[in-house]
Order: C-alpha cells, then structure tokens, then sequence
C-alpha cells in the first residue's frame, strides 16, 4: 500500500509528514518561520517561506518519500495570495490577524447587507479573517497589483498549483470569505456578491471537496524532491476544520476547544448557523458545519505575558512551573471567589477581534499597587475563557450541545488549565485529545486510498475516521 504525504502550513510553523496507508506509522519533521507583524495591524507572509520549508522538510525525509502515492494539505486561513496565471505569488498572503481592510468590510457590508450574506454565507465580512475585504483593500491600494493578478487563493491553491499545474481551492477554505454560498456548500461562489464587489469570478480558483485530486505532481518537481511521478495531489482543507476531523468531532453538539496560536472554540452542526458574533465553517466533510469562534490571541497571549512580565525566566520554567502555580495557589485558596473579585478585568484583544468593524486592543483595568503580576495572568486566563464562554451560551440558544468539551492544543497540556476551563469556560466534562491538522490531512489522504472518490458522504468519512 502507499504512503501519505501531510503537509500541515500553519502561521508560524510548517510540519509535514510521511504516514503508512493506515496512520499507524510516521516521520515527521518541522521548519519555523516568522510572520511580518507591521503597524496599523498588518499581518502577512511571503509565500515563498512555505514553500522554502516544504523543500527543506522534503530533502531531510527524501528516504521516506519514494512510496508516497498521496500528498494532502492542511493549511492556514485564510492567507490570501494574489497569483499570476504560473502560479507566482506578487505578493505576501494577508493573514487572518491582518487589521488593514476595516473600511472596505463595512463599505462591502452596506453594499450587500448584511442580512443577505448571513443567510447564503453564514459570515460577515471582517478585516483579516475574509478574504473578500482584503481582495478589495488590495484592488483600492494597490491597482497595480490588482490589475497584474489572475487568481486570488488561498495558501492550499498557491501549493495545489505549484505542486500539480492546477488551480483548487475548497469549501472549509472558503467558508469564512464572504464570497461563497456556505449555507448551501454546493461548489458555487455567490455571484451576486461578486457583482456588487466587481469582483470577476474568473479570479477566483474552481472549487473542490477537500479529499478531491487536483492532478497528479509535476515531473520535474517530483524528480527533483524525489516523489514518485505519479502522487496525486489532493485539495487539502483548512487546519483547524482538519484538526477537528483527526479528533473525532463529526458529530453535531460535540464541543471542540483549540489552544494553539489562537483559541478556536467549535461546535459540528449538521445545518448552517448564522450570527454577526461568529464564524461558520463548512467540514470537510459534506453535510456537516462547524460553528467558530476565534480569540486570535490565545496561545500567543500567554507568551505575550511572558516576555513582558516574566521575562526573568526561561519559557519552560514559566509555563511548567509559574503558570501551574499561580493556577493552583489561587484555586485551592479557600476564598477563591472573593479573590477572583479582587482579580483586575482584562480585555483579550491584544490581536484585534475578527467579530468588529472597529479597532480592538486588550487593556487591564482595577489595578492597584498591590496587583501582582500572578494576578495579572489569571485575568488573562479569566478573561480569555469568558469570553469563549459566551459563545457558548449564545450556541445553547440555537441548538442542543453536547455534555463534553474536547480539548487540545499546547495551551491545553499546561498543568492546571482543564481547571481554569471548568471555572470560567462553563460547566463541562473536559478531556484532552491529542489532536493534529497534520494527522487531519493524512487522514483525506487515507479517504483517497480507500478508493473513496466523487461525494463524500457522512457516513463513509465517519467509518474511515474511525
């Protein structure tokens, strides 16, 4: 049987790894890479780092690499790049943590409605996290720019393209854009928002179900990486949606919180949901939704909190050792509950909010001269899971949810954290999975070589997942 080849290209991190047909066995490997941070809260990426990594990663595991027959994708989103027709990036992919393109999400939101795009795209444009006002910021700020691009995609259609010749993107990519008919997920873009945008259709890449073949990787590339001629190359899906498929949620009501870079709490649904105070994304696999909702400074708040506070100790000892005690010293305080009304309160958007038009910053308040810099973390942990725990509530609303919260990610493995969930992020059974959007691509590469092709279906992907 054949190897997979996983490609998992995150923020700040590239993994990639070589897996047997039934996951059982892998190499793994990983390169770093750094975004670009600039002021007014611009974020971006030159492609070119993604790709530089997949070279390296693939020349330090080109042993493993002669069985691979399936290479599949897990990437971040949306990091849009504007492509000429090779394929070539003209410039850097706009992250979701990019703040530049405020005016041009409320100028679209006005245009549209955002009644409309609720109901056919369940989400409202914001800055960063969609697509279609970024692709308006470049067109209003960088008309040469605009007028040399032949497609605007996502990281999976830079790679899809680069690696086979051909252009994909998919629905869990998408979802999130503005621009595609999420509530149906039927492959089709909304083509009465790209009127009203003037947004051709032709710049945007054909759509395709996440474990659909692109092509098969180009001879010379494989000939120079060392894969076989004849790998087929798969559209691959958003990483978070692909860390939730290795997890297991397939199910609707079943909770999901991410501790990584951001925090991501999701819920599956088995129909579209809409509200201007999250996100919604298509699964990966047909039939199934996951409601979002993303802090995009979860993780790195914590090590924001780090270098600025604790800048004395070494990131292990802060995270092994001061994290854990500050946690533990003050929950088993036997007055817990007055402690916590002395804590001071804490705004969490270091990072911006993908759910405002506005500019959000974070921001302490009800300090004193005796706050103590433990004090100031737990109001980031408080903080960060109330405001999680709200979505939560507005969810309970719309739908029955689960009694479980599955946990996962970095931030999760920190000693003391289910605690702080079960205090502040709601009532719930918690445990911890390992979860991976690496593994999550391995497995749409195992979908492929079970012969699985065409639709789909729910019942299909549940039994090959499990």
């Amino acid at each position: 049987m054949k190897d997979i080849l996983a490609i998992d290209i995150g923020t700040t991190k590239f993994k990639m790894g070589v897996f047997s047909s039934d996951l059982s066995k892998s190499h793994i490997t990983s390169r770093d890479y750094e975004i670009n941070l600039y002021d007014q809260d611009r974020a971006d990426i030159e492609p070119e780092k993604w790709w530089l990594a997949f070279k390296s990663c693939c020349a330090e595991l080109k042993e493993q690499l002669s069985f691979v027959g399936v290479i599949a994708l897990s990437v971040t989103t949306p990091g849009l790049v504007p492509m000429d027709e090779g394929g070539r990036a003209l410039g850097p992919a706009i992250l979701f943590l990019d703040g530049r393109s405020n005016k041009q999400s409320k100028d679209i939101r006005a245009r549209v409605g955002e009644d409309y795009f609720l109901e056919r795209t369940c989400n409202l444009p914001v800055s960063g996290g969609s697509s279609l006002a970024s692709i308006l910021w470049i067109r209003d700020n960088q008309p040469e720019l605009w007028a040399s691009t032949v497609k605007f995609g996502h990281c999976n259609s830079y790679f899809t393209k680069r690696l086979t010749g051909h252009w994909a993107i998919d629905p869990s990519t998408t979802s999130i854009t503005g621009l595609y008919n999420t509530a149906q997920n039927d492959l089709t873009w909304n083509e009465n928002i790209l009127a009203l945008a003037g947004i051709p259709h032709t710049m945007l890449p054909p759509l395709m179900y996440s474990h659909s073949v692109v092509g098969e990787i180009k001879r010379s590339l494989a000939e120079e990486l060392g894969l076989p001629t004849d790998a087929v190359v798969l559209c691959g899906g958003n990483d978070a949606v692909l860390s939730c498929l290795s997890g297991g949620i397939t199910t609707p009501g079943v909770i999901n919180n991410i501790q990584g870079t951001c925090e991501i709490t999701a819920v599956c649904v088995d129909h579209p949901l809409s509200s201007p105070n999250f996100n919604v994304r298509c699964h990966v696999i047909p039939g199934l939704w996951l409601s979002f909702f993303v802090l995009n400074t979860g993780g790195i708040a914590l090590e924001w909190f780090h270098s600025v506070f604790c800048k004395d100790m070494t990131k292990e000892r802060f995270f092994g050792e001061f994290v854990p005690s500050a946690i533990r010293d003050f929950l088993k305080d036997p007055d817990v509950d007055l402690l916590e009304q002395e804590l001071p309160a804490y705004v969490p958007f270091l990072q911006g909010s993908r759910y405002s038009q506005d500019r959000e910053t974070a921001g302490f308040s009800g300090l004193t001269l005796g706050t103590t810099r433990e004090e100031l973390l737990l109001s980031v942990l408080r903080g960060n899971e109330i405001y999680h725990a709200e979505h939560l509530k507005e969810l309970a609303g719309m739908i029955e949810l689960g009694p479980e919260v599955v946990t996962s990610g970095g931030g999760a493995r920190v000693d003391g954290m289910m605690d702080v969930k079960l205090r502040w992020l709601g009532k719930y059974s918690y445990s911890f999975l390992e979860q991976s959007s690496l593994r999550g691509a391995a497995i749409l590469g195992r979908i492929n070589l079970n012969g699985v092709t065409g639709s789909l279906d729910k019942v299909i992907t549940e039994r090959l997942v499990n």
